[in-house]
């Protein structure tokens, strides 16, 4: 192909996916309407997914990137309740994430969306598979690189992911040896003090520190996030932790 029609190519291409990814970031900024609390409406989120996909084939982008594995994370934990069809959405989603890292490989958002993603895919096939997969390992790797490339990134997620999977984790003699409830508790406050201070973070810090014995603060920051009035962009997911704190405030009432 000549030079000149080769950037006419590429110009008109580029052209093309800009207004994709408008439509594509509008559609996942109004990913709550229509929702139910935690159950979210897909007319959105299918429209987010379109356009990021589309706008990702004609110009492959970092944005479009990012955009196809939050939105993916989205559909699968909130827009879908079959879990057969959660697994199909959650190994996609991996599989692209794996794809996306080594071609950005520098990029925390990439790793810290795929990392979200990993976390669900193990949510849905259970224990057994994500040891088997050395799960663990991959989030803990993942999540010390996104703390190395920019630690502030989605208010300390690094900080955030790497806690959750120290809390998360089971401590086991000679095959997983690394999980750590005192480091899973200093992390998670790591995150609640870099930049926004999210329900997840302090969902995730007061069940650290309820693990850890200090079930006073822990039950402050539960109540705090039980009595949290969603708004904005982030209701669904909002909506939640909220439900998902009520739950486990009950069941660790004296």
């Amino acid at each position: 192909m000549k030079p000149v029609l080769l950037l006419l190519f590429v110009s008109t291409n580029y052209l093309f996916a800009q207004p994709e990814l408008e439509k594509a970031n509008l559609a996942y900024t109004s990913r709550s309407y229509g929702s139910e609390k935690n159950k979210a409406n897909k007319s959105q989120i299918n429209l987010a997914i379109k356009y990021y996909l589309s706008a990702n084939r004609n110009k492959s982008t970092l944005q479009a990137s990012k955009g196809i594995l939050k939105s993916y994370y989205f559909y699968g934990k909130y827009a879908v309740d079959d879990v057969e069809e959660k697994k199909k959405i959650f190994n996609n989603a991996v599989e692209l994430g794996e794809r996306f890292i080594l071609k950005y490989p520098n990029s925390p958002g990439v790793r810290y969306w795929y990392l979200v993603n990993l976390g669900s895919w193990a949510e849905v096939y259970g224990v057994i598979a994500a040891a088997r997969s050395g799960f663990a390992d991959t989030m803990k790797v993942h999540s010390e690189k996104i703390i190395e490339l920019d630690y502030e990134y989605k208010d300390g997620g690094g900080y955030f992911m790497l806690g959750v999977v120290h809390l998360r984790a089971p401590y086991v003699p000679f095959f997983l040896s690394w999980p750590d409830k005192i480091k899973a508790e200093k992390l998670l406050e790591s995150a609640t003090l870099t930049g926004n201070n999210t329900l997840p973070q302090k969902f995730n810090y007061a069940k650290a520190l309820y693990k850890n014995n200090k079930k006073v603060k822990a039950k402050k920051l539960l109540e705090e996030v039980i009595n949290f009035t969603p708004i904005g962009d982030n209701k669904v997911e909002e909506w939640d932790q909220i439900i998902e704190a009520k739950k486990y405030y009950d069941s660790i009432k004296e």
